[in-house]
């Protein structure tokens, strides 16, 4: 083989994949009703940032190598090594337009994973990139639930089995919640566990999937499909929307199962965006749509984008990469959506969004002067960088900056640098702190502590919910001998079994 000269149409620089991963569950063969967790990491690898050679029969291939690692607190969870190669071309042409996508599927475990993905070049192994993730992996309970949502590049009936076979066809996922203005018609794909668990007097059960403009509205424009549901231990849900109707903007895709009272007892909920500057307008759901975009004036849609000038607000003196910078300081005072949205444009940047989502933030804080709340805000994170930088980390993204913005300065801090059989700990406490939800909580607790080799403290356990909470936090918060054991030890008197 030999290297492939590429002209500069097919210009090569640093790989660059989107990558993206969903979890679902399937049935454990040795336990009759019980849950396996199983997830499922796809990429797309932009083709123009591979090396290609031609072989003696004129083929144009690139081949990589993906290394997958998942790991928990305990050590390995699942690793895997393999190499792909591209689907051979014979014309520069034809490589331009040839998509390379993979996925992988692999059980794993509840609790904490962290996931890297490594893609080499083969051609040139300096050219690499790399991806890390960390999510939570939930035990099922006995109620019904859904997996995430995935939307789909495309679906189609199929006899052949490859990896995208699934739900009896082929299934090829996309790597991005972002449907350009060539995408008229939205595909899905969710899974529905444990309805066979209910009584019979909550039936009949409907299952609804439709897209609407915030995460706890009805339906937008009238595009929702529904379903009736039986008793089933695993329930396959796949269809698909017609957005050609949509003007561009951001929305949610939700799936909601509800029981004979119409009480919603299963929700998912998806955040995608869609660039269509030119919607066509269908009778039936254009009255919706108009009524819905007027009632909605903190809606984050292109459509108020368009009345409203950008470059007049204060957002717009700040470049792009200090706009992702205010997305990050925002996420300690967001909600589990605003997380969602903002990791979203984070990892699929639209500037015009990012932009537009920072502004109506504060214009909600604000709504005459909305750059004095962001000024407020950003006083408060220049006090916490003061506190907390270091190594090169912004004191915000650190996990006690995090925890100071969300819940404010604490009662009391007690810092333990020198305990016999311990790691440098902290302990902070406040008397009263108010959730995300407006809830009130008395006398919380977090502690941090600094691993071995770690150069700031990290989050250990809480004793507020929706916190980290860690039952076996004295595991790696005592590594000596007697550790916790004397009775002197304050983390004992303090959080004990908190």
């Amino acid at each position: 083989m030999c290297f492939l000269l590429l002209s500069t149409s097919l210009k090569v620089m640093a790989i660059d994949a989107l990558v993206a991963r969903n979890i679902f569950y399937v049935t454990d063969s040795s336990h009759t009703g019980k849950l396996i967790p199983n997830i499922e990491i796809y990429w797309q690898i932009n083709q123009r940032t591979l090396h290609y050679v031609t072989t003696p029969e004129k083929a144009i291939l690139a081949h990589v190598k993906a290394h997958i690692l998942l790991t928990n607190d305990s050590g390995f969870v699942r690793e895997d090594q393999f190499v792909l190669q591209t689907i051979p071309k014979t014309t520069l042409k034809e490589l331009a337009k040839n998509k390379i996508i993979d996925l992988h599927r692999y059980n794993i475990v509840y609790g904490l994973v962290r996931m890297k993905l490594v893609l080499t070049d083969i051609a040139d192994s300096t050219n690499k990139f790399t991806y890390t993730d960390s999510f939570m992996v939930s035990i099922p309970g006995k109620d019904p639930f859904y997996s995430g949502i995935q939307l789909l590049d495309t679906a189609f009936e199929s006899a052949e089995k490859t990896p995208y076979y699934k739900n009896g066809k082929e299934q090829v996922p996309s790597c991005t919640n972002f449907l350009d203005e060539s995408r008229h018609i939205l595909h899905y794909y969710t899974e529905l566990y444990e309805t066979d668990n209910l009584p019979n007097s909550v039936y009949p059960l409907i299952q609804k999937v439709f897209i609407s403009k915030k995460p706890d509205v009805e339906a937008f424009g009238g595009l929702l499909k529904r379903d009736t549901v039986t008793a089933q231990n695993i329930i396959r849900v796949s269809g698909n929307l017609g957005v050609e109707s949509l003007p561009s903007g951001n929305y949610y895709l939700r799936a909601t199962l509800e029981n004979r009272i119409h009480k919603v007892i299963a929700e998912q909920i998806l955040f995608f965006q869609l660039l269509n500057p030119h919607p066509v307008i269908i009778k039936d759901t254009a009255k919706a749509i108009k009524s819905t975009v007027a009632e909605d004036l903190s809606d984050t849609g292109i459509e108020h984008i368009n009345v409203l000038n950008m470059n007049k607000t204060f957002v717009a003196k700040y470049s792009l990469a200090e706009v992702r910078g205010i997305l990050r300081m925002l996420l300690p005072v967001s909600d589990e959506m605003g997380i969602r949205t903002i990791n979203g444009f984070l990892k699929t940047p639209d500037e015009l969004y990012m932009r537009y989502y920072i502004y109506n933030y504060f214009i909600a804080l604000n709504k005459d002067d909305p750059e004095r709340a962001w000024k407020e805000y950003s006083n408060k994170v220049i006090g916490v960088n003061k506190l907390y930088t270091g190594h090169g980390t912004p004191g915000y993204a650190t996990d006690r900056g995090f925890m100071y913005l969300r819940y404010g300065p604490p009662t009391d801090i007690i810092t333990v640098e020198n305990e016999s059989g311990a790691l440098p700990y902290e302990i902070w406490q406040y008397n009263t702190l108010t959730q995300r939800n407006h809830r009130d909580v008395s006398d919380a607790f977090f502690l941090f502590y600094r691993p071995q080799g770690a150069l700031d403290y990290k989050l250990l356990h809480s004793t507020v919910e929706g916190e980290l909470q860690n039952e076996a936090w004295r595991t790696y918060l005592y590594v000596g001998s007697g550790g916790g054991t004397s009775g002197n030890s304050r983390a004992e008197q303090y959080i004990g079994n908190r």
